[in-house]
């Protein structure tokens, strides 16, 4: 008797729950339709409002457009021009300051100095409307410059760093490229501009310095591996005119020794090192092809600029889009303010 009292107690208790759970359910889909209900009648409130004040909105936005499309056809037009480069000797930061302080220069409206470290006339540099730097962004490159740094530290130390922290500290500068663009109301005057920016980190005295350095050790390394090679290369013919002279003596009776083996091996581990210090050598020579400047250009500035063409920075747009928000915001006071007096009279 009491194992079937036992047995309906639980079939009450399993019941109980169910019901709980699908109460709680049925609440789940409730509080999700009223979400979704309340977002489809503040969508219908807003079509609402846009369809009673339509004409308001209207009129303002193509009053906007107009003002603007005539300050568009008035204004001088405005041209850019871009070069990518390639730092190194960490020069990109110094790159960055000589840029911005040509844009400082353009801001300030300082025509003579801007005209002095570009080397052109004050009448072209009263011209020139910014000068803007940014890096090439690439995520694989800080993967790889993890690798080169990880490879330089002791086991205890990598293991101390970790990838999400190393992101975190590259900067800008620590890119392989950056861009380097131009505004101007000149549309020839790009050209110019190449030389001057290049020159003012190649003239540098640290970095011509960390150059001639750099040189000097590729030169060194070159030729260390030149020697080596060459050594190699002669201990390789000595081999083999060893296992020639070896093969002679075999083909006429003698018998082969076991030091032949030991020769042959010797050869192998020979050629190794012979291609190693080969791919070092490549090496070197694409070192010294990519710091043959402190500054490499990739792409220099074109002859003929760009005109500048967005429409998000066209007058048109962003009067039309100014008009029509102020009328907005106009509309929206009015209705609050009528709100708050009828609800004083309440």
């Amino acid at each position: 008797m009491s194992q079937q009292n036992k047995q309906k107690d639980e079939e009450v208790d399993l019941g109980n729950l169910f019901k709980v759970i699908g109460k709680g359910f049925e609440n789940l889909f409730k509080a999700i339709g009223r979400f979704f209900m309340g977002i489809f009648n503040i969508l219908i409130l807003a079509l609402v409002f846009i369809r009673n004040n339509a004409i308001k909105l209207g009129v303002s936005i193509l009053l906007g457009a107009i003002v603007g499309l005539v300050l568009d056809f008035t204004k001088p037009k405005q041209f850019s021009s871009a070069m990518i480069v390639e730092p190194n000797f960490k020069s990109a930061q110094q790159l960055y300051k000589n840029v911005e302080f040509y844009h400082e220069l353009v801001r300030q409206k300082d025509s003579i100095l801007l005209a002095d470290a570009m080397g052109i006339s004050v009448s072209e540099a009263t011209k020139l409307k910014g000068f803007y730097i940014e890096p090439i962004k690439n995520e694989n490159e800080k993967y790889e410059f993890f690798d080169k740094f990880i490879d330089e530290l002791d086991t205890a130390t990598v293991s101390r760093i970790e990838m999400v922290d190393f992101k975190k500290g590259f900067k800008d500068y620590d890119y392989k490229y950056h861009q380097i663009r131009v505004k101007s109301l000149s549309n020839s005057i790009f050209e110019k501009l190449s030389e001057p920016i290049i020159n003012s980190v190649e003239s540098n005295p640290y970095f011509r310095n960390q150059k001639k350095i750099n040189d000097q050790n590729l030169l060194q390394n070159e030729n260390v591996l030149l020697k080596s090679l060459s050594e190699v290369d002669t201990l390789r013919n000595i081999y083999n005119e060893v296992l020639i002279t070896e093969a002679k003596k075999s083909e006429t009776g003698t018998n082969i020794t076991l030091a032949q083996g030991a020769k042959k091996t010797n050869e192998l581990e020979l050629f190794d090192e012979s291609l190693a210090l080969n791919k070092d050598l490549i090496s070197n020579n694409k070192a010294k092809a990519e710091t043959t400047d402190i500054l490499n250009v990739v792409s220099t500035f074109s002859k003929v600029g760009l005109k500048e063409s967005s429409i998000f920075k066209k007058y048109t747009f962003l009067l039309g889009l100014g008009f029509g928000l102020l009328m907005l915001l106009f509309i929206l006071f009015r209705q609050l303010n009528r709100y708050l007096k009828n609800y004083k009279n309440i």
